[in-house]
C-alpha cells in the first residue's frame, strides 16, 4: 500500500517543506518503489509508492494536471477504471495516461465534488485545487484505505497515517481522553477521533472540502435500505450472487504480477481463491495468476485448519502454500506503538506475518482476503421477523423446531420474541427501552463479576458518550430491521477502525491488502436481498454456499466451525500477568479500579475470557506510558 502526505496553507504564508518530509519519512515503509514530493508556495504533497497495477507505472505521484492548478496523492486501487475512463472520454476529458490518479483527477475537473460517486475501489487521496485555493479529499465507501488530518483554521496537514500527520512536530500532541476512555474499555463511539487530540480520521463513504472558510465532511453513499432483489427460485438468487462475487475477484485481480489469495480453509477466503483460479482457467485474471497462501496453527487444537486448507488446493488442482502462524515477541508490538503512535496491533492479526513473508518471496504485491462474508452474508436470527412478515409459516415453523432442538423451548421463545416480534414494535419503543437501560454497564458476563477496570470518573464519561452516540444515531430512522443491523455494521466506528489497523499492518508487512467481499457492487446486491437468502434452515450464508456448491470441496462446504487463534494472545497475557497484578494498580492511575483490573485478569486465568479487553488496557497503558510520544491528557 502507498502512502500520502499533504501540507497546504490557507493564510498566504509559506510552507515549511522539511515539514512534508518529515512526514513521508514517517511512512517510508510505505515506499517500496521510493519517495517524491511537489512544493508551492503555499502547499506541499508527498508520495511513499508501492506499485500495485501496471497502470500506476505510467504516472509519478503527486501527479499534477496539464495546467499546473490540480494535484493529486492518493492510495489505493480503483475498481472501475474501464467503465471511468469510457465516461471521461465522452465528455471530451484528455486523459495523458490510464493510471488511477488521472482518472480521480479528470473526475474531480468534470463533477467536482460529486466525483466520489462516480468511483469504485478502494482508495483514499487527496486534491489540491490551485484555482479555487481548496483541498478536496475522499475515501472509498467501506474505508478500506485510511486517511488522517490536522486543522488549527490556517492549515492542514493530511497523511495517510496519524504517524506522519504527528511527525510534523509543531503542534501540541496530547492524547484524547475520550477515545482514551474508549480503547480502555474496549467501546468505539467516533467514527472521527483518533487517540491524539486534534488529529481526525475521515469516516468512510466520506469527502473532506477545506478552503480558507472551514471544513465540510458529507456522507457520500448509503447502502440500500430495502429489500430490492426478488425471485422465484434459490438457483436464481444462486446464479446472481456468484456473478456478483466472481466480478469483484475479477476487479480486485487487477495487478502486474501475480496476486496472492489467504486460503484459511473457511467458506470465504476460499470462494475467493477458487473464483480468482476460475478466472485464470477463463481468461479472465487481471493479473498474470492468483496463487493461495495458508497458514498453520497448533497442529490438534482449533487453530489448526490446514486440511481444509489443503482439500481447497486439492480440488482446485493447485498447490496451496503454507506457512507456520507467527507470534512475535513484546518488544515487536512494543516498537510498533512507538512507530506508529497508536495502539497496538492485535496478536492474532501479526500471525499472518510468515504468511505475507511468503507471499512477497513468491513475486506477489496484492493479497485478496475473504473479510466481510461473516459480516454480510452470515445472517441473522432477524430472518424470523422477516417469515413473520411475509407469511411464511411453513419456513418460520421449520426455523423454530430448528432453534428447539438447538437452544430448547424457552431459548427458542426468547429468540422468537426477540427477532421475531419486538421488531414490529413502533421504533419509539427501541428508543424508550434504550433510555431505560443507558445506565446499565455495557461489559459481559464472561468477564466476571466484581467491580469494573475502569474507574467511576471513566464510566461516567463513558455514559456521556453513549448518549451522544445515541442522539447522533440516524440508522434508527432504517424501518427494516436487517438493513438496520447491516447499516449499523458497516458504519460501526469499531470497524471502521480496524480497516485503518489492517491497512496499515500489511502495509508494514510490504502487501496491499484488497478485500472483494467489500466491493461497493457487493454489497449493494447483498443490502438488497432478502434475510432468507442468507439464513435458511438453521444455516448460515444460504446463498454463498449454495452459489459455491461447484467452486468448492463438500469438506469446506459442510464446514460449521472456525478456527480460533487465542493461543497468540496467551503467549503474551500470560507474561504480562504482573503487569496487570501489581505494576499497573502499584501506580495507581485515576482511570483505573485496581481490584477489577485484578478481578479481569484473574478471570482471565480462569476461563480463558477477556482477551481482547485485556490486551487494550494494555495499549493503553502503554500510550499512557509515554511509548508513543506526545503528552498525557
Amino acid at each position: 500500500m502507498s502512502g500520502f502526505a499533504a501540507i497546504v496553507r490557507f493564510d498566504n504564508q509559506p510552507v515549511d517543506t522539511a515539514v512534508i518530509y518529515r512526514m513521508t519519512a514517517a511512512m517510508d515503509f510505505r515506499a517500496h518503489d521510493g519517495i517524491r514530493h511537489k512544493t508551492g508556495k503555499t502547499f506541499a504533497l508527498g508520495h511513499c509508492t508501492f506499485h500495485t497495477t501496471a497502470e500506476s507505472l505510467e504516472a509519478d505521484q503527486p501527479l499534477v494536471s496539464s495546467d499546473g492548478e490540480l494535484a493529486i496523492v492518493m492510495d489505493g486501487w480503483l475498481a472501475n477504471p474501464g467503465e471511468l475512463r469510457a465516461d471521461l472520454l465522452a465528455r471530451k476529458a484528455r486523459l495523458r495516461d490510464s493510471s488511477d490518479a488521472e482518472l480521480i483527477l479528470h473526475a474531480y475537473e468534470t463533477w467536482g465534488d460529486d466525483c466520489a460517486t462516480r468511483i469504485e475501489g478502494e482508495f483514499a487521496f487527496v486534491l489540491y485545487d490551485g484555482r479555487t485555493r481548496r483541498v478536496f479529499c475522499a475515501k472509498d465507501h467501506a474505508g478500506m484505505r485510511p486517511l488522517h488530518y490536522h486543522w488549527d483554521g490556517h492549515r492542514l496537514l493530511v497523511a495517510s497515517d496519524i504517524a506522519a500527520v504527528l511527525a510534523a512536530g509543531d503542534f501540541v500532541q496530547t492524547l484524547n481522553p475520550d477515545v482514551m476512555a474508549e480503547r480502555l474499555v474496549s467501546e468505539f463511539h467516533s467514527l472521527e477521533q483518533t487517540v491524539w487530540t486534534g488529529v481526525s480520521r475521515l469516516p468512510l463513504a466520506s469527502t473532506l472540502r477545506i478552503d480558507g472558510r472551514g471544513t465540510v465532511r458529507r456522507r457520500y453513499w448509503m447502502p440500500p435500505a430495502e429489500t430490492t432483489i426478488r425471485y422465484s427460485r434459490d438457483a436464481e438468487y444462486f446464479d446472481h450472487y456468484r456473478d456478483v462475487l466472481l466480478d469483484s475477484v475479477r476487479r480486485a485481480s487487477r495487478s502486474q504480477v501475480p496476486i496472492g489469495c489467504e486460503v484459511s480453509g473457511g467458506h470465504d477466503s476460499s470462494a475467493i481463491f477458487a473464483l480468482a483460479r476460475r478466472l485464470k482457467e477463463q481468461g479472465g485474471l487481471l493479473s498474470p495468476d492468483a496463487l493461495g497462501f495458508t497458514l498453520y496453527g497448533i497442529p490438534g487444537e482449533i487453530s489448526d485448519e490446514i486440511e481444509y486448507a489443503r482439500d481447497v488446493g486439492r480440488f482446485l488442482g493447485v498447490p496451496i502454500f503454507e506457512a507456520e502462524c507467527a507470534v512475535s515477541d513484546l518488544p515487536w508490538f512494543k516498537a510498533n506503538v512507538a512507530q506508529d503512535r497508536d495502539m497496538p496491533f492485535m496478536p492474532n492479526s501479526q500471525s499472518m506475518i510468515n504468511e505475507v513473508e511468503l507471499v512477497k518471496h513468491k513475486g506477489c504485491r496484492v493479497l485478496l482476503d475473504g473479510e466481510g462474508g461473516d459480516e454480510f452474508v452470515g445472517g441473522s436470527p432477524l430472518v424470523l421477523h422477516e417469515m413473520l412478515v411475509n407469511g411464511n409459516w411453513r419456513r418460520l415453523g421449520r426455523e423454530l423446531l430448528l432453534m428447539r432442538q438447538s437452544r430448547g423451548y424457552k431459548g427458542a421463545a426468547r429468540r422468537f420474541f426477540r427477532f421475531g416480534l419486538r421488531p414490529l414494535a413502533p421504533l419509539a419503543l427501541d428508543w424508550a427501552v434504550w433510555r431505560f437501560r443507558r445506565a446499565q454497564e455495557p461489559w459481559g458476563d464472561h468477564l466476571g463479576a466484581g467491580p469494573h477496570w475502569a474507574s467511576k470518573e471513566v464510566r461516567d464519561r463513558l455514559n456521556s458518550m453513549r448518549d451522544q452516540s445515541r442522539q447522533r444515531d440516524e440508522f434508527w430512522k432504517i424501518r427494516h430491521p436487517v438493513r438496520r443491523k447491516l447499516t449499523r455494521d458497516l458504519f460501526d466506528p469499531g470497524f471502521d477502525y480496524m480497516r485503518d489497523v489492517s491497512a496499515r499492518l500489511t502495509a508494514r508487512l510490504g502487501v496491499e491488502l484488497r478485500t472483494p467481499m467489500y466491493s461497493k457492487r457487493y454489497l449493494e446486491f447483498i443490502f438488497g436481498l432478502p434475510e432468507q437468502t442468507r439464513y435458511r434452515d438453521g444455516c448460515r450464508k444460504f446463498i454463498h454456499l449454495g452459489a459455491l456448491q461447484n467452486d468448492l470441496p463438500q469438506s469446506v462446504l459442510q464446514r460449521r466451525d472456525k478456527a480460533e487463534f487465542g493461543f497468540t494472545f496467551d503467549r503474551h497475557l500470560q507474561p504480562l500477568a504482573g503487569l496487570f497484578r501489581d505494576e499497573i494498580p502499584a501506580k495507581a492511575p485515576p482511570e483505573i479500579c485496581e481490584d477489577g483490573l485484578r478481578n479481569l485478569y484473574e478471570n482471565y486465568v480462569e476461563t480463558g475470557s477477556g482477551v481482547w479487553e485485556l490486551w487494550r488496557i494494555y495499549g493503553w497503558y502503554l500510550l499512557k506510558s509515554g511509548v508513543a510520544g506526545g503528552s498525557r491528557p
